[in-house]
Protein backbone atom coordinates (compact mmCIF):
# COMPACT_ATOMS: atom_id res chain seq x y z
CA UNK A 1 0.00 0.00 0.00
CA UNK A 2 1.86 2.94 -1.39
CA UNK A 3 1.43 5.73 1.13
CA UNK A 4 1.82 3.49 4.17
CA UNK A 5 4.93 1.90 2.68
CA UNK A 6 6.38 5.30 1.92
CA UNK A 7 5.79 6.53 5.47
CA UNK A 8 7.45 3.44 6.92
CA UNK A 9 10.40 3.83 4.57
CA UNK A 10 10.82 7.48 5.50
CA UNK A 11 10.69 6.62 9.18
CA UNK A 12 13.39 3.96 8.75
CA UNK A 13 15.58 6.35 6.76
CA UNK A 14 15.15 9.08 9.37
CA UNK A 15 16.07 6.69 12.21
CA UNK A 16 19.15 5.51 10.33
CA UNK A 17 20.26 9.07 9.65
CA UNK A 18 19.87 10.05 13.30
CA UNK A 19 21.83 6.99 14.40
CA UNK A 20 24.63 7.78 11.96
CA UNK A 21 24.88 11.38 13.22
CA UNK A 22 24.95 10.22 16.84
CA UNK A 23 27.85 7.81 16.12
CA UNK A 24 30.03 10.37 14.35
CA UNK A 25 32.66 12.08 16.56
CA UNK A 26 33.04 15.20 14.48
CA UNK A 27 29.66 16.86 14.93
CA UNK A 28 29.48 19.49 17.67
CA UNK A 29 26.72 19.70 20.25
CA UNK A 30 25.61 23.04 18.85
CA UNK A 31 25.33 21.46 15.42
CA UNK A 32 23.25 18.64 16.81
CA UNK A 33 20.99 21.12 18.58
CA UNK A 34 20.55 23.08 15.37
CA UNK A 35 19.75 19.88 13.49
CA UNK A 36 17.24 18.92 16.17
CA UNK A 37 15.55 22.31 15.98
CA UNK A 38 15.46 22.15 12.19
CA UNK A 39 14.04 18.64 12.32
CA UNK A 40 11.37 19.72 14.81
CA UNK A 41 10.43 22.66 12.60
CA UNK A 42 10.34 20.40 9.56
CA UNK A 43 8.18 17.88 11.40
CA UNK A 44 5.79 20.64 12.46
CA UNK A 45 5.57 21.93 8.90
CA UNK A 46 5.04 18.38 7.63
CA UNK A 47 2.30 17.78 10.17
CA UNK A 48 0.61 21.03 9.19
CA UNK A 49 0.84 20.11 5.50
CA UNK A 50 -0.57 16.67 6.22
CA UNK A 51 -3.49 18.10 8.18
CA UNK A 52 -4.22 20.76 5.61
CA UNK A 53 -5.33 18.25 3.00
CA UNK A 54 -8.31 17.20 5.11
CA UNK A 55 -8.75 19.96 7.70
CA UNK A 56 -11.45 21.79 5.76
CA UNK A 57 -13.22 18.73 4.36
CA UNK A 58 -16.56 17.50 5.59
CA UNK A 59 -16.38 14.08 7.30
CA UNK A 60 -17.68 11.21 5.16
CA UNK A 61 -18.80 7.78 6.34
CA UNK A 62 -19.02 4.98 3.78
CA UNK A 63 -20.94 1.75 4.31
CA UNK A 64 -19.32 -1.53 3.31
CA UNK A 65 -21.29 -4.76 2.91
CA UNK A 66 -19.81 -8.25 3.01
CA UNK A 67 -21.36 -11.68 3.43
CA UNK A 68 -18.59 -13.11 5.63
CA UNK A 69 -18.76 -12.27 9.35
CA UNK A 70 -16.77 -9.23 10.45
CA UNK A 71 -15.07 -11.56 12.93
CA UNK A 72 -13.78 -13.81 10.13
CA UNK A 73 -10.13 -13.55 9.21
CA UNK A 74 -10.90 -11.73 5.95
CA UNK A 75 -13.39 -9.52 7.81
CA UNK A 76 -10.67 -8.50 10.23
CA UNK A 77 -8.26 -7.81 7.36
CA UNK A 78 -10.86 -5.57 5.74
CA UNK A 79 -11.23 -3.68 9.01
CA UNK A 80 -7.46 -3.09 9.07
CA UNK A 81 -7.78 -1.42 5.65
CA UNK A 82 -10.73 0.68 6.85
CA UNK A 83 -8.70 1.76 9.88
CA UNK A 84 -5.79 2.72 7.62
CA UNK A 85 -8.05 4.86 5.44
CA UNK A 86 -9.32 6.64 8.55
CA UNK A 87 -5.79 7.22 9.83
CA UNK A 88 -4.57 8.60 6.51
CA UNK A 89 -7.46 11.09 6.39
CA UNK A 90 -7.17 12.25 10.00
CA UNK A 91 -10.37 10.40 10.79
CA UNK A 92 -12.38 12.31 8.21
CA UNK A 93 -13.11 9.38 5.84
CA UNK A 94 -14.44 6.35 7.70
CA UNK A 95 -15.73 3.00 6.47
CA UNK A 96 -18.32 1.08 8.48
CA UNK A 97 -18.33 -2.63 7.70
CA UNK A 98 -21.54 -4.65 7.87
CA UNK A 99 -20.80 -8.40 7.89
CA UNK A 100 -22.82 -11.60 7.57
CA UNK A 101 -25.07 -10.03 4.94
CA UNK A 102 -26.74 -7.74 7.50
CA UNK A 103 -26.76 -4.80 5.10
CA UNK A 104 -27.10 -6.82 1.89
CA UNK A 105 -27.24 -10.59 1.37
CA UNK A 106 -24.29 -11.72 -0.76
CA UNK A 107 -26.37 -12.41 -3.90
CA UNK A 108 -27.97 -8.94 -3.56
CA UNK A 109 -24.82 -6.96 -2.76
CA UNK A 110 -24.16 -5.89 -6.35
CA UNK A 111 -27.63 -4.39 -6.76
CA UNK A 112 -27.40 -2.71 -3.35
CA UNK A 113 -24.13 -1.04 -4.33
CA UNK A 114 -25.39 -0.03 -7.75
CA UNK A 115 -28.52 1.62 -6.31
CA UNK A 116 -26.60 3.27 -3.45
CA UNK A 117 -28.09 1.31 -0.56
CA UNK A 118 -24.52 0.31 0.24
CA UNK A 119 -21.57 2.49 -0.72
CA UNK A 120 -19.03 -0.32 -1.13
CA UNK A 121 -19.54 -4.05 -1.64
CA UNK A 122 -17.43 -7.17 -1.25
CA UNK A 123 -18.73 -8.74 -4.44
CA UNK A 124 -18.23 -12.42 -5.18
CA UNK A 125 -18.78 -12.47 -8.92
CA UNK A 126 -20.14 -16.02 -8.99
CA UNK A 127 -23.18 -14.78 -7.07
CA UNK A 128 -24.23 -12.95 -10.24
CA UNK A 129 -24.53 -15.55 -13.02
CA UNK A 130 -23.80 -14.27 -16.50
CA UNK A 131 -22.80 -10.76 -15.41
CA UNK A 132 -19.02 -11.22 -15.12
CA UNK A 133 -18.00 -13.88 -17.66
CA UNK A 134 -14.74 -12.19 -18.68
CA UNK A 135 -13.77 -11.55 -15.07
CA UNK A 136 -14.33 -15.21 -14.32
CA UNK A 137 -11.84 -16.42 -16.92
CA UNK A 138 -9.52 -16.89 -13.93
CA UNK A 139 -12.12 -19.12 -12.24
CA UNK A 140 -12.55 -21.71 -14.98
CA UNK A 141 -12.31 -25.04 -13.13
CA UNK A 142 -8.79 -26.49 -13.00
CA UNK A 143 -7.60 -23.85 -15.48
CA UNK A 144 -6.78 -20.79 -13.42
CA UNK A 145 -4.59 -19.36 -10.65
CA UNK A 146 -4.23 -21.20 -7.36
CA UNK A 147 -3.18 -18.28 -5.13
CA UNK A 148 -5.34 -15.18 -4.40
CA UNK A 149 -2.45 -12.77 -5.06
CA UNK A 150 -1.73 -14.51 -8.36
CA UNK A 151 -5.40 -14.03 -9.27
CA UNK A 152 -5.07 -10.32 -8.45
CA UNK A 153 -2.03 -9.93 -10.70
CA UNK A 154 -3.66 -11.72 -13.63
CA UNK A 155 -6.94 -9.82 -13.31
CA UNK A 156 -5.37 -6.37 -13.10
CA UNK A 157 -3.16 -7.05 -16.13
CA UNK A 158 -6.22 -8.17 -18.06
CA UNK A 159 -8.21 -5.18 -16.83
CA UNK A 160 -5.54 -2.69 -17.90
CA UNK A 161 -5.42 -4.10 -21.44
CA UNK A 162 -8.96 -5.29 -22.19
CA UNK A 163 -11.63 -2.64 -22.85
CA UNK A 164 -14.35 -5.29 -22.81
CA UNK A 165 -13.38 -6.29 -19.28
CA UNK A 166 -13.37 -2.64 -18.21
CA UNK A 167 -16.89 -2.29 -19.59
CA UNK A 168 -18.04 -5.46 -17.82
CA UNK A 169 -16.80 -4.11 -14.49
CA UNK A 170 -18.08 -0.57 -15.01
CA UNK A 171 -21.21 -1.33 -12.96
CA UNK A 172 -19.12 -0.18 -9.99
CA UNK A 173 -15.94 1.79 -9.38
CA UNK A 174 -13.36 -0.98 -8.90
CA UNK A 175 -11.14 -0.60 -5.84
CA UNK A 176 -9.82 -4.14 -5.41
CA UNK A 177 -9.83 -7.43 -7.32
CA UNK A 178 -8.36 -10.63 -5.93
CA UNK A 179 -9.14 -14.31 -5.60
CA UNK A 180 -10.21 -16.37 -2.68
CA UNK A 181 -7.88 -19.24 -1.75
CA UNK A 182 -8.20 -22.33 -3.92
CA UNK A 183 -11.57 -24.00 -3.49
CA UNK A 184 -11.79 -27.77 -3.18
CA UNK A 185 -14.47 -30.36 -2.50
CA UNK A 186 -15.28 -31.24 1.10
CA UNK A 187 -17.73 -34.00 1.98
CA UNK A 188 -19.66 -35.29 4.94
CA UNK A 189 -20.16 -39.04 4.75
CA UNK A 190 -17.27 -40.34 2.70
CA UNK A 191 -14.20 -39.26 0.71
CA UNK A 192 -14.00 -38.65 -3.02
CA UNK A 193 -11.02 -40.55 -4.34
CA UNK A 194 -12.11 -41.07 -7.94
CA UNK A 195 -14.48 -39.60 -10.48
CA UNK A 196 -16.92 -42.43 -9.77
CA UNK A 197 -17.25 -41.29 -6.14
CA UNK A 198 -18.75 -37.95 -7.12
CA UNK A 199 -21.51 -39.25 -9.35
CA UNK A 200 -24.95 -38.26 -8.10
CA UNK A 201 -23.56 -36.49 -5.03
CA UNK A 202 -25.34 -33.24 -4.12
CA UNK A 203 -22.66 -30.60 -3.66
CA UNK A 204 -22.96 -26.91 -2.91
CA UNK A 205 -21.11 -24.81 -5.46
CA UNK A 206 -21.41 -21.35 -7.00
CA UNK A 207 -23.25 -20.68 -10.23
CA UNK A 208 -21.56 -20.48 -13.59
CA UNK A 209 -18.68 -22.56 -14.91
CA UNK A 210 -18.29 -24.51 -11.68
CA UNK A 211 -21.91 -25.66 -11.80
CA UNK A 212 -21.54 -26.76 -15.41
CA UNK A 213 -18.35 -28.70 -14.77
CA UNK A 214 -19.87 -30.36 -11.69
CA UNK A 215 -22.64 -31.63 -13.98
CA UNK A 216 -20.07 -32.93 -16.46
CA UNK A 217 -18.39 -34.80 -13.61
CA UNK A 218 -21.73 -36.42 -12.81
CA UNK A 219 -22.41 -34.57 -9.55
CA UNK A 220 -25.68 -32.84 -8.66
CA UNK A 221 -24.65 -29.23 -7.97
CA UNK A 222 -26.76 -27.03 -5.72
CA UNK A 223 -26.36 -23.24 -5.61
CA UNK A 224 -26.77 -22.51 -1.90
CA UNK A 225 -26.12 -19.12 -0.22
CA UNK A 226 -23.20 -19.18 2.23
CA UNK A 227 -25.39 -18.55 5.26
CA UNK A 228 -27.68 -21.50 4.42
CA UNK A 229 -24.96 -24.07 3.75
CA UNK A 230 -24.55 -25.22 7.36
CA UNK A 231 -28.24 -26.10 7.71
CA UNK A 232 -28.30 -27.81 4.32
CA UNK A 233 -25.40 -30.00 5.39
CA UNK A 234 -26.93 -30.68 8.82
CA UNK A 235 -30.20 -31.81 7.22
CA UNK A 236 -28.40 -33.93 4.60
CA UNK A 237 -29.94 -31.90 1.80
CA UNK A 238 -26.41 -31.71 0.39
CA UNK A 239 -23.52 -34.07 1.01
CA UNK A 240 -20.68 -31.63 0.66
CA UNK A 241 -19.48 -28.32 -0.71
CA UNK A 242 -16.77 -26.67 -2.77
CA UNK A 243 -15.12 -24.03 -0.58
CA UNK A 244 -11.81 -22.88 0.85
CA UNK A 245 -10.44 -23.17 4.39
CA UNK A 246 -11.21 -19.63 5.56
CA UNK A 247 -14.83 -19.91 4.46
CA UNK A 248 -15.17 -23.36 6.02
CA UNK A 249 -14.05 -21.86 9.32
CA UNK A 250 -16.01 -18.60 9.04
CA UNK A 251 -19.31 -20.44 8.58
CA UNK A 252 -18.33 -23.34 10.90
CA UNK A 253 -18.91 -25.86 8.13
CA UNK A 254 -16.16 -28.06 9.53
CA UNK A 255 -18.68 -29.10 12.19
CA UNK A 256 -20.58 -30.91 9.43
CA UNK A 257 -17.68 -32.09 7.27
CA UNK A 258 -14.93 -34.69 7.66
CA UNK A 259 -13.24 -35.15 4.28
CA UNK A 260 -11.25 -32.41 2.55
CA UNK A 261 -10.05 -32.91 -1.03
CA UNK A 262 -7.45 -30.16 -0.72
CA UNK A 263 -4.94 -31.87 -3.00
CA UNK A 264 -7.22 -31.22 -5.99
CA UNK A 265 -7.82 -27.45 -6.09
CA UNK A 266 -10.67 -26.70 -8.45
CA UNK A 267 -10.97 -22.94 -8.83
CA UNK A 268 -10.45 -19.55 -7.27
CA UNK A 269 -13.49 -17.33 -7.09
CA UNK A 270 -13.15 -13.62 -7.77
CA UNK A 271 -13.80 -10.89 -5.22
CA UNK A 272 -14.30 -7.35 -6.47
CA UNK A 273 -14.44 -4.59 -3.89
CA UNK A 274 -16.56 -2.12 -5.81
CA UNK A 275 -17.97 1.29 -4.94
CA UNK A 276 -21.13 3.00 -6.11
CA UNK A 277 -20.08 5.10 -9.11
CA UNK A 278 -22.01 8.21 -8.10
CA UNK A 279 -20.71 8.04 -4.54
CA UNK A 280 -17.16 7.80 -5.86
CA UNK A 281 -17.64 10.75 -8.17
CA UNK A 282 -19.01 12.85 -5.30
CA UNK A 283 -15.98 12.26 -3.06
CA UNK A 284 -13.43 15.02 -2.68
CA UNK A 285 -10.30 14.24 -4.76
CA UNK A 286 -8.22 14.05 -1.57
CA UNK A 287 -10.41 11.20 -0.33
CA UNK A 288 -10.32 9.55 -3.74
CA UNK A 289 -6.53 9.68 -3.67
CA UNK A 290 -6.30 7.89 -0.33
CA UNK A 291 -8.67 5.17 -1.49
CA UNK A 292 -6.70 4.77 -4.72
CA UNK A 293 -3.36 4.66 -2.89
CA UNK A 294 -4.52 1.84 -0.63
CA UNK A 295 -6.22 -0.27 -3.30
CA UNK A 296 -5.54 -0.89 -7.01
CA UNK A 297 -3.22 -3.69 -8.11
CA UNK A 298 -0.78 -3.32 -5.20
CA UNK A 299 -3.56 -3.29 -2.63
CA UNK A 300 -5.22 -6.27 -4.32
CA UNK A 301 -2.02 -8.31 -4.18
CA UNK A 302 -1.70 -7.43 -0.48
CA UNK A 303 -5.27 -8.57 0.18
CA UNK A 304 -4.58 -11.75 -1.80
CA UNK A 305 -1.56 -12.53 0.34
CA UNK A 306 -3.61 -11.85 3.46
CA UNK A 307 -6.44 -14.10 2.27
CA UNK A 308 -4.00 -16.93 1.52
CA UNK A 309 -2.38 -16.67 4.94
CA UNK A 310 -5.80 -16.52 6.60
CA UNK A 311 -6.79 -19.75 4.87
CA UNK A 312 -3.66 -21.48 6.14
CA UNK A 313 -4.46 -20.33 9.67
CA UNK A 314 -8.05 -21.55 9.26
CA UNK A 315 -6.83 -24.95 8.07
CA UNK A 316 -4.66 -25.31 11.17
CA UNK A 317 -7.56 -24.30 13.42
CA UNK A 318 -10.02 -26.69 11.74
CA UNK A 319 -7.71 -29.69 11.88
CA UNK A 320 -6.98 -28.95 15.53
CA UNK A 321 -10.70 -28.68 16.34
CA UNK A 322 -11.82 -31.79 14.43
CA UNK A 323 -9.96 -34.98 15.29
CA UNK A 324 -11.93 -36.90 12.64
CA UNK A 325 -10.94 -34.59 9.78
CA UNK A 326 -9.18 -36.29 6.90
CA UNK A 327 -7.22 -34.77 4.03
CA UNK A 328 -8.13 -36.75 0.91
CA UNK A 329 -5.32 -37.34 -1.57
CA UNK A 330 -6.53 -38.68 -4.93
CA UNK A 331 -3.98 -40.31 -7.20
CA UNK A 332 -2.49 -38.38 -10.10
CA UNK A 333 -4.47 -40.62 -12.44
CA UNK A 334 -7.74 -39.76 -10.67
CA UNK A 335 -7.00 -36.03 -10.78
CA UNK A 336 -6.23 -36.35 -14.50
CA UNK A 337 -9.71 -37.79 -15.06
CA UNK A 338 -11.30 -34.73 -13.46
CA UNK A 339 -8.97 -32.39 -15.38
CA UNK A 340 -9.75 -33.84 -18.81
CA UNK A 341 -13.45 -33.22 -18.29
CA UNK A 342 -12.86 -29.72 -16.91
CA UNK A 343 -10.71 -28.91 -19.94
CA UNK A 344 -13.56 -30.04 -22.14
CA UNK A 345 -15.67 -27.15 -20.86
CA UNK A 346 -13.27 -24.50 -22.20
CA UNK A 347 -14.60 -24.56 -25.81
CA UNK A 348 -18.10 -23.99 -24.42
CA UNK A 349 -16.90 -20.95 -22.46
CA UNK A 350 -15.04 -19.62 -25.51
CA UNK A 351 -18.06 -20.09 -27.76
CA UNK A 352 -20.45 -18.33 -25.37
CA UNK A 353 -18.12 -15.32 -25.04
CA UNK A 354 -17.13 -14.95 -28.69
CA UNK A 355 -19.43 -12.14 -29.80
CA UNK A 356 -19.35 -8.61 -31.12
CA UNK A 357 -15.88 -9.24 -32.50
CA UNK A 358 -14.37 -10.22 -29.15
CA UNK A 359 -11.66 -12.88 -29.41
CA UNK A 360 -12.55 -15.06 -26.42
CA UNK A 361 -10.04 -17.75 -27.38
CA UNK A 362 -7.21 -15.22 -27.48
CA UNK A 363 -8.40 -13.74 -24.20
CA UNK A 364 -8.42 -17.17 -22.54
CA UNK A 365 -4.92 -17.87 -23.84
CA UNK A 366 -3.69 -14.51 -22.54
CA UNK A 367 -5.15 -15.29 -19.11
CA UNK A 368 -3.45 -18.69 -19.18
CA UNK A 369 -0.13 -17.08 -20.11
CA UNK A 370 -0.41 -14.55 -17.27
CA UNK A 371 -1.35 -17.33 -14.87
CA UNK A 372 1.89 -19.08 -15.77
CA UNK A 373 3.87 -15.82 -15.58
CA UNK A 374 2.68 -15.18 -12.02
CA UNK A 375 2.81 -18.80 -10.91
CA UNK A 376 3.65 -19.36 -7.25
Amino acid sequence: MKRKTLLILLAVMLTAAMAFTGCGGTASNSGNEADTEATAEGDAEGDAASESAFANLEPVKLTFTMHDPVTSRIGQATQVWADEVAALTDGKLTIEIFGSGTLAPGPEALNFVMDGTADIGWLYTMFYPGQFPLTEVVALPMNGPTHPAQTAQVLWDLYDTTPELQTELSKVHVLLMYGNPANFISTKKGPINTLADIRGLKLRCPAGAMTEVMKLWGAAPEVVPPGDTYDQLAKDVIGGTSWEWQGLEAFKLYEQLDYYMEDMPIYEGVFVVGMNNEKWAALDPAYQQVLSDTTGKDGSVTFGETFYNAAQESKTAILAADSTAEIVTPTAEAIAEFKVIADGYIPTWVSSNTKDGFDAQGYFEKAASLTEQYKR
